[in-house]
């Protein structure tokens, strides 16, 4: 006996539905397999602990904080860390790891990608749920491109932390003096003075953003950035009075429009 229409109707609604999944289960694919890790504790979304005892963070990805206290984690923290824990559990509490030009941080912890054994890229997963941000630390690059797609998709449809205020871009001209913490900005750049050690940028208010000199190579030329609107991210902190941003790679830089300068 054929089944009644209505059910035909509903399995193309189910499958339709669990396209976009699927599509980005699939995403930023690994291209290599350096090693198989088996993870015993999950501390936030973006990093782990291994059986033989070392720490792992995630790469190209930046989750919310997750305080000791309660008022100091940041909204969807929690979330973000049970989603890494809800794929590490159904994948046997293992992960492959792919790394990448640079093995540890600064903190000594181990730096890599992590799939599935399915293939599955954590961090797409994570990014596609707006559970976390896109994060650039040269020299590991590797998959920013196809992970920036996916937080596009994900702060257009205003998934995750893209729902938020905290998330949204803010003018710079608008920052209180006290502002501390992730943030994105927009705002006119002034001017670009060099310096010995940094080149800074100005922006039309209290923020400057500082770019190291051996981090210079990653920039094309930024003599030509003073008149045109822009939009970073990263952390702010306060210098003597002063609100600044350290950029280390152009992804936390775009340019939104170009103004013709007069001199």
């Amino acid at each position: 006996m054929a089944a009644p229409f209505s059910l035909w109707l509903l399995a193309l609604a189910l499958l339709f539905a669990l396209l976009p999944q699927a599509a980005y289960a699939s995403a930023c694919p690994a291209t290599s397999s350096s090693e198989r890790v088996h993870v015993v504790y999950v501390y936030d979304g973006d990093t782990v602990k291994l059986s033989d005892g070392r720490r792992l963070r995630l790469i190209g990805i930046n989750t919310p904080e997750l305080g000791n206290e309660d008022p100091t984690t940041e909204p969807l923290a929690n979330e973000a860390r049970a989603r890494l824990q809800e794929l590490i559990n159904t994948n046997n509490r293992t992960l492959l790891l792919q790394h990448d030009a640079q093995h540890k941080d600064h903190y000594g912890r181990l730096l890599a990608h992590g799939f599935t054994e399915s293939g599955d890229n954590v961090a797409s997963m994570l990014l596609q749920r707006g559970l976390a941000t896109t994060l650039v630390v040269p020299p590991n690059t590797w998959g920013m491109h196809c992970y920036q797609r996916l937080e596009n998709d994900a702060r257009i449809d205003r998934r995750g932390v893209w729902g938020l205020p905290a998330y949204q871009s803010r003018p710079a001209r608008q920052l209180p003096p006290d502002t501390k913490g992730y943030r994105i900005v927009q705002g006119r750049v002034n001017d670009v003075r060099e310096a010995k050690h940094n080149v800074w940028i100005d922006l039309d208010g209290p923020l400057t953003l500082q770019i190291s000199r051996k981090d210079l190579a990653n920039f094309d030329s930024l003599a030509s950035l003073p008149g045109t609107d822009v939009e970073v991210r990263g952390w702010i902190r306060q210098v003597e009075g002063d609100l600044r941003m350290s950029l280390q790679h152009p992804a936390a830089l775009t340019i939104i429009t170009a103004q013709p300068v007069r001199h």
